[in-house]
């Protein structure tokens, strides 16, 4: 998941909603299944957005016939400039920043069930490796980052098994191992921050 601003959060989050939410109220209504209710689905999806951003991203999601559903997911990332851009050291140091591994378990509800098109909530768990380098202070350094926090987004189904999921999320971040600093001179990984994500994905039912 990428970490922008809470504004840009905000803007680019409500602009996907308004976008794609024409998308699902044109499609046309789908047969229901006997025993539709009770099915269960499985998914492969993946963050586009981090193959824009020198990465990639691979995540399984399982919903069930309760509307809950668990999703794990793996990737990588160049941090992107205007992320480290912020800090107070970043004049000295030139941060530059790659996760070099994430780690993602995402537990929501969808309100609508498996294969359909509505909002889904809940928590998210992601485990980041940065690697961490400055080109003046001739140095670098890694560190582990644990976040937890909530996070919601909308399925949009275009058909029965191709969809796409613009999320969001909030989340407490803490620094468990590894430095934060190169020589001295220290980056700050903020305690809250907002996420989002934008994920495509194809659905199987079970």
């Amino acid at each position: 998941m990428i970490r922008p601003s809470t504004n840009r959060v905000i803007a680019v989050v409500f602009a996907l909603a308004v976008s794609v939410a024409p998308l699902a109220s044109a499609q046309p209504a789908q047969p229901v299944e006997p025993n539709s209710q009770e099915r269960a689905s499985i998914t492969v999806e993946s963050d586009v957005l981090s193959f824009f951003i020198g990465g990639y991203s691979a995540m399984v999601n399982v919903s069930l016939p309760n509307k809950f559903q668990a999703a794990f997911g793996i990737g990588n990332y160049d941090v992107p400039g205007f992320l480290v851009e912020g800090d107070s050291n970043f004049d000295a140091a030139r941060w530059a920043a790659r996760v070099t591994s994430v780690q993602v378990f995402r537990a929501t509800y969808r309100f609508r069930g498996p294969m359909t098109s509505g909002p889904a909530l809940g928590a998210v768990l992601l485990n980041q490796n940065w690697r961490l380098q400055s080109a003046p202070l001739r140095g670098g350094t890694t560190f582990r980052e644990l976040s937890t926090g909530v996070t919601g987004g909308y399925y949009v189904h275009l058909g029965t098994h191709f969809y796409i999921y613009p999320t969001a999320a909030y989340t407490y971040n803490n620094v468990y191992s590894g430095e934060t600093s190169v020589r001295g001179t220290n980056y700050k990984v903020d305690k809250f921050s907002p996420n989002a994500s934008l994920h495509v994905g194809w659905a199987w039912g079970l």
